[in-house]
């Protein structure tokens, strides 16, 4: 085996030493408790498209640990499925949103039927209608809407919430226990699915009695 001259054993040596040197300078000019991470530890969460980031969140919701967890991640996934359909879509959101804080409704549900026909398999047009529908005490047409958009999105955990509400209105108790099961089945601690799916199973259960 070839053996390197003691001018060469220096030269490398030298280098080494240097370039330890430099680490060692880098490490220490480092604050404590922070951690050093490949350039690219965050590229796959930057490089994930909406649909993986809604994924991912939903599945981060299943196994939330508390009800404030829940809804900050819930908070979350409702922004996702906004932003799904586009910039047209935003407007049109922000026209009726801002109409009803104007208290005019005919704007917004002219903003909601125009969001309707041109997104028809966008589920936040069909929620935010039935939400409309539901303070005008048009139970026909929310349930409708609803359905219409837990159909488009089986994870509408918030649209799941308002059907079983809706159900109820409808004296159809059974059904809208399933309605809230299937909202806390995507989103466990949902409050108000979780309230009432506790009321309508003590009052299924003195029936039964």
């Amino acid at each position: 085996m070839a053996t390197l001259a003691a001018p060469q054993r220096g030269v490398i040596l030298c280098a080494m030493i240097a370039h330890l040197a430099s680490l060692m300078i880098a490490l220490a000019a480092v604050p404590p408790g922070v951690t050093l991470t490949p350039e690219t530890a965050d590229e796959p969460r930057e490089s994930l498209t909406l649909e993986e980031r809604l994924d991912e969140r939903l599945a981060a919701l299943a196994e939330a640990s508390s009800e404030i967890e829940g809804e900050t991640i819930a908070d979350e996934v409702r922004s996702i499925w906004r932003q799904s359909a586009g910039a047209t879509a935003s407007l049109l959101l922000e026209r009726a949103e801002r109409a009803l804080a104007e208290r005019d409704m005919e704007t917004a549900k002219s903003a909601y039927a125009y969001l309707r026909l041109l997104e028809p398999d966008f589920a936040e047009g069909w929620l935010v209608s039935a939400q409309l529908a539901i303070g005008e005490g048009d139970w026909d047409f929310a349930l409708d809407a609803l359905t219409r958009a837990v159909n488009l999105e089986p994870r509408r955990f918030d649209a799941y919430a308002l059907l079983g509400r809706t159900l109820e209105q409808a004296s159809e108790p059974a059904a809208a226990l399933a309605a809230y099961e299937e909202a806390l089945r995507v989103h466990p601690w949902h409050p108000q699915a979780r309230q009432a799916r506790a009321r309508l199973e003590n009052q299924m259960s003195g029936r039964a009695l």
